[in-house]
């Protein structure tokens, strides 16, 4: 039987290449994802860069906020020499260069990284992205902030939204974020918190179930087999020998 559940690459090939850089994205195309995650957030100069912790110290050469850096000046950051030599003088790409990169090969899964509690200025970007390059059957875009995707529904109702919790998601957010004010195309709860109960929730109000961050072959099969859409993974691969 094929396989029905989708596998995404988290940040890229995270495992084989340094994570959200474009060859993380390209070793994941290599391997047949379905699907890429990123993370995006506005540089300086309002562009979206892809980042996932909103300092960039941690994997590039830099120090400080990502939002800091305009992103010619990311561009020239070493995002890849803590992960190995030979990715030494990898810069820090921006949302357009990914979707240059991907092409129609696969889908994209675009997490907005704000805490902002207006919803931020990467929901405007986004929305702008999408509209001009017409990849609303291509993206999904995700977040743990509420009020982004409430944002961007606003905005443009024809953008696919993913709504990100990694606790129990409380009943009575729940219901609101289940209301016409959001209501998502698909649920993004942490793995641990899928059980056939949620699965059957999600199905029953049309909403996809697409659960991180899954790294064990095992408990892949377990949410295959509950019916769960989409597996985002730092080992695609692995899932992809796995199930076949």
């Amino acid at each position: 039987m094929a396989r029905r559940v989708q596998i995404f690459a988290h940040r890229g090939a995270k495992r084989a290449a340094p994570e959200n850089t474009l060859p993380a994205f390209q070793t994941a195309l290599d391997m047949g994802v379905d699907g890429i995650e990123l993370d995006v957030q506005c540089s300086k100069d309002g562009i979206l860069v892809i980042m996932h912790n909103y300092t960039v110290d941690a994997t590039t050469n830099g120090v400080g906020k990502v939002s800091d850096f305009t992103a010619a000046e990311l561009a020239q950051l070493d995002a890849g020499s803590y992960f190995g030599l030979e990715f030494s003088g990898v810069g820090v790409p921006t949302l357009d260069h990914v979707f240059d990169l991907v092409g129609n090969r696969c889908q994209v899964n675009v997490e907005v990284k704000s805490n902002d509690p207006s919803g931020g200025p990467e929901v405007d970007a986004v929305v702008e992205t999408i509209g001009r390059r017409n990849l609303y059957d291509q993206v999904i875009v995700s977040s743990f902030n509420p009020i982004s995707l409430i944002k961007l529904r606003w905005m443009d109702n024809r953008v696919r939204l993913g709504l990100l919790y990694g606790e129990e998601l409380p009943l009575y957010l729940r219901d609101a974020w289940m209301t016409p004010i959001l209501q998502p195309e698909a649920l993004h709860p942490h793995h641990t918190l899928v059980n056939a109960d949620l699965v059957a929730w999600a199905k029953s109000i049309s909403c996809a179930v697409n659960t991180w961050t899954v790294n064990d072959v095992e408990e892949a099969r377990r949410l295959a087999a509950l019916g769960v859409d989409t597996l985002i993974s730092d080992v695609p691969d692995q899932l992809i020998a796995a199930l076949g």
